[in-house]
């Protein structure tokens, strides 16, 4: 049994979204999941995390459901709110954590044609529908499968968890390839393998991140904000801000 509740793809919010079922009328009791095309945060373990354009996850039921992009930003996703007691989702082996698929076009072709076979045919024992799942659901456990297997998996996600943590951290690619006691070269393969982005990428992301938080919440200066952030040289980190964000953190805080 598929029951679909609600689902759309290929939507776009004009200004961003913060979604969380603690405060919707419908969320926390059924299945759902997010397929985001745009950046986005998730809750994870009580913290909004950042992850990148085609992450996907499928929360289980009874679980908090949150997640938020930058706020007056086009934000794109594809989602399906449902309930079901087919057991090849049940015990789907990564629920509530955010991963890449390794083929995002083929992801959301699945996701169209289940929206399409919604309306056509919306009944919880559609045969049709139970497929669509199957292959859906199939392709997303082996990406899963073959992450796990990915060398140095584990560390890779402890390294990443630690830049989200402290980014402003001196994180260089020679230091962290060394406490897995591999290549540089190979260190930045495995990381980008694993994650769809570079381990730099991350770090600067992460420290522009705090560095909203900062400018937002702190009086300190953008002087002493580019410092606590990581970085020597506040003329470099306002470079990035802007990069980054489009505007200057002296505009990012007045706005």
């Amino acid at each position: 049994m598929i029951d679909i509740l609600y689902s759309g793809y290929s939507y776009t919010h004009e200004t961003g979204i913060l979604y969380d079922s603690d405060t919707e009328s419908i969320g926390n009791n059924c299945w759902l999941l997010v397929f985001a095309h745009s950046p986005v945060q998730f809750l994870i373990d009580g913290v909004m995390r950042d992850f990148p354009a085609q992450s996907i996850v499928l929360f289980a039921p009874n679980t908090r459901k949150c997640y938020m992009s930058d706020m007056g930003q086009p934000y794109t996703n594809d989602w399906i709110h449902f309930n079901t007691d087919e057991d090849f989702i049940t015990h789907f082996p990564m629920n509530n954590i955010p991963f890449t698929p390794s083929d995002p076009e083929y992801i959301h072709n699945v996701i169209e044609l289940i929206n399409w076979e919604a309306t056509e045919d919306n009944s919880p024992t559609n045969p049709n529908m139970r497929d669509l799942f199957h292959l859906l659901i199939g392709k997303l456990s082996k990406d899963i499968a073959a992450s796990e297997s990915t060398p140095y998996r584990q560390e890779l996600l402890k390294i990443r968890r630690d830049i989200m943590l402290h980014p402003e951290q001196n994180w260089n690619i020679p230091d962290m390839a060394a406490k897995l006691n591999i290549s540089t070269a190979h260190f930045h393969f495995l990381y980008k393998n694993a994650f769809g982005t570079s381990c730099m990428d991350d770090v600067i992301k992460n420290r522009i991140k705090l560095a909203k938080d900062k400018l937002i919440f702190s009086v300190d200066t953008i002087s002493e904000i580019s410092e606590q952030c990581g970085y020597r040289n506040t003329e470099h980190f306002c470079r990035q801000f802007k990069k980054f964000t489009g505007i200057t953190p002296r505009q990012y805080r007045k706005s």
